[in-house]
């Protein structure tokens, strides 16, 4: 008896809304074919997670709060996505009492943008852009520099760390935090579950793109990056939540 050659059964480009079969549309409509409303579920499914993800990691977040040495007083520069509806803003303002300053940046919507209208950046990653948001601000002008979800999108970090760090006081913290979209071991970890991985590969193929097609930037590599401008860094992670941080020589 020869041997039998193994085939996939599911032809290139085949996902799983290709697939729904007619007693789908007895059940939910039809409707579950249209492509329009296909990519609009997959939208509305994928996008504004932050407030639920972010809420959900509270006790990391005040950890990531102390690692700034926020006090009442505190001068602090905040960029990120969804700043306002995450609670970021309040928790900061609380720390810093009615004589602190907070500088907050939602970036939101730009690094959306970029990601659904396929924005390259300079180091070739999709949905990256250059970060210029502290072009007017003077030298050592804050207490702490606070990210919270701006990482993946900047398009190299080296330059915009840089100035990041030229906006922080000598000898203070600057700490960096993402719930991380398509990284390496995130990836493996879809693959490894048939659900998951039919679940995420339906969402991704109506907002036109796979997870590996997400920024990524490890904490190996921000450690590259902030080479020499940063001291006594360290990294920690917790459910697809990444923090780095780092200390600006005194």
């Amino acid at each position: 008896m020869g041997k039998i050659e193994l085939k996939n059964p599911l032809p290139e480009g085949t996902t799983p809304w290709d697939l729904m079969q007619a007693f789908d549309a007895k059940r939910f409509g039809e409707d579950v074919f249209d492509l329009e409303n296909q990519k609009r579920w997959a939208t509305a499914i994928f996008v504004g997670g932050l407030p639920y993800m972010w809420r959900k990691a509270y006790v990391v977040l005040d950890m990531i709060y102390n690692l700034c040495e926020l006090e009442e007083g505190s001068k602090v520069f905040l960029i990120g996505e969804s700043l306002e509806s995450c609670g970021f803003i309040d928790d900061i303002k609380r720390r810093i009492g009615a004589s602190g300053e907070l500088t907050a940046i939602d970036n939101q919507e730009e690094c959306r943008d970029a990601m659904f209208h396929n924005k390259v950046g300079r180091g070739g990653q999709r949905g990256t852009f250059k970060y210029d948001y502290c072009k007017d601000i003077p030298d050592n002008s804050y207490d702490a520099v606070l990210n919270l979800q701006a990482i993946q999108h900047a398009d190299d970090w080296t330059e915009a760390g840089a100035e990041f760090v030229r906006i922080l006081k000598p000898g203070r913290r600057l700490v960096m935090a993402e719930i991380i979209l398509g990284g390496p071991e995130q990836i493996f970890k879809i693959k490894q579950d048939l659900h998951l991985d039919h679940l995420i590969t339906k969402i991704m193929s109506r907002i036109a793109t796979r997870f590996e097609d997400f920024p990524y930037y490890s904490p190996g590599e921000l450690k590259d990056a902030f080479k020499g401008m940063l001291e006594d860094m360290d990294e920690f992670e917790w459910r697809g939540l990444e923090v780095f941080w780092g200390r600006k020589p005194g």
